[in-house]
């Protein structure tokens, strides 16, 4: 085997060493930017550079003022790491650290879950939608 052989099996190698670094999922069939009911809502993927896990991150503007962020950091498993929920200038942050905290984000991920539900089955329709 000639040495440029050798070296493009190793560059070769290295490249996919480096891409399954951090086990990196994706979530594009979440994405979205737009309204659910009376809510605008935001999903998106924050990612760092060479293919180190990022974060899921989904944005609900209420009605009434309030902004819910949903975050999953570890693992991008679509469960919450934490939630924060801000007002005005007052904002809030839960993690499951302490007992209060741990019972906002049980109810926080039931939130979270329905959401991306929601976002789905709306991007389902528009899908079948267009096909008419």
């Amino acid at each position: 085997m000639g040495i440029k052989k050798i070296l493009t099996t190793i560059v070769l190698a290295g490249a996919l060493a480096l891409s399954g670094a951090g086990c990196r999922k994706d979530y594009p069939q979440y994405h979205y930017n737009g309204k659910i009911g009376e809510d605008n809502i935001t999903f998106f993927e924050l990612r760092t550079d060479y293919g180190l896990a990022g974060q899921n991150i989904l944005i609900v503007k209420k009605s009434d003022g309030r902004i819910i962020s949903y975050i999953d950091k570890l693992k991008e498993d679509l469960k919450l790491e934490s939630v924060d929920i801000a007002k005005g200038s007052k904002r809030i942050s839960y993690t499951a650290k302490d007992k209060v905290g741990k019972q906002i984000l049980e109810e926080a991920q039931k939130q979270f879950d329905s959401y991306l539900k929601q976002i789905i089955d709306l991007k389902l329709n528009q899908g079948l939608e267009n096909l008419k």
